[in-house]
């Protein structure tokens, strides 16, 4: 269960970075701290100002999403045809930078979502052989997953029943033909930073509300994670990062489940799954399609 709410909240993350590789063909490594950013509008909203969660995960939402359409007029539109390690300096540069940001505003200290506490409720308990199991469900569990799917769908249906998002599909496919079939790409760059950014931070609400405590490397700490989840999925691929994320987060938390594997080493865990996976399927599990 622990691993399905983590692939949940990886999930949001790894889609957005998709789009991006999949559309701008470039990887954002400034994506963790869109998830950091979320996190911290959602603490503001929640905590500063007495906002509903909700409410205050929606203005992150919005926020970040509107951040990536800030980003992308003034800075991205620029380097358009920069090559890959051009955009590759640009977005750790973008990192570093929003990194400041955050430090300037909420200090370097943890900061606590106060959220209320939670007994759950009691599912299974028993054993099977050397396992021993016990599955406690919370209500928090249970709104991160299916805000999660929520969100996921959404974004599904977007991309295939809007004429933006179909946009945004052939876009990914050919740029140029797009461009010789009348599509504006530069529209379709900026709603993708859009989507990207707005996923991300919805992704920081919902990892602030399982972890409860905010600190500013918080994103960049599992932007790895995200990173594996879409590379095994398939890089380029929303639909692929979306299983990606989910194989990813079970087998990181069922690790620990093994006799002599500490908790500490389960992202290691996910690593190696995702190197197995990719010796047999170079191209990950979609291979890049959408």
């Amino acid at each position: 269960m622990n691993g399905i709410v983590f692939g949940s909240i990886i999930l949001l993350a790894s889609v957005g970075l998709s789009l991006l590789y999949g559309i701008g063909n470039f990887a954002n490594f400034a994506h963790g701290e869109f998830l950091t950013l979320g996190a911290f509008i959602t603490f503001a909203g929640y905590v500063t100002l007495g906002l509903p969660i909700y409410v205050a995960g929606f203005i992150a939402f919005v926020a970040v999403g509107l951040l990536g359409v800030a980003l992308d007029r003034t800075l991205m539109a620029r380097h358009r045809d920069s090559t890959p390690i051009v955009l590759l300096i640009l977005t750790i540069g973008l990192a570093l930078f929003l990194r400041a940001v955050i430090r300037l505003q909420w200090g370097d200290n943890q900061r606590t979502l106060s959220m209320p506490l939670e007994q759950g409720t009691q599912l299974l308990n028993g054993s099977f052989g050397w396992i021993n199991y016990s599955l406690r469900l919370t209500s928090t569990d249970v709104i991160i997953v299916v805000l999660a799917l929520l969100l996921a769908t959404a974004t599904h249906l977007f991309l295939t029943r809007t004429r933006m998002g179909i946009a945004m599909r052939a876009t990914s496919d050919n740029k140029s033909l797009a461009k010789v079939a009348g599509i504006d790409t530069e529209n379709v760059m900026t709603v993708t930073w859009a989507l990207s950014g707005a996923l991300a931070g919805a992704g920081g609400m919902l990892l602030a509300m399982q972890t409860g405590v905010l600190f500013p490397r918080m994103g960049f700490n599992i932007v790895l994670v995200v990173f594996a989840a879409v590379i095994l999925g398939g890089i380029g691929s929303p639909y692929g990062a979306m299983l990606g994320a989910y194989i990813i987060g079970i087998a990181q938390e069922t690790s620990i489940m093994i006799p002599g594997v500490a908790a500490e080493y389960r992202y290691a865990f996910a690593f190696l799954i995702m190197i197995a996976v990719l010796l047999y399927k170079p191209e990950g599990i979609a291979g890049g399609r959408w």
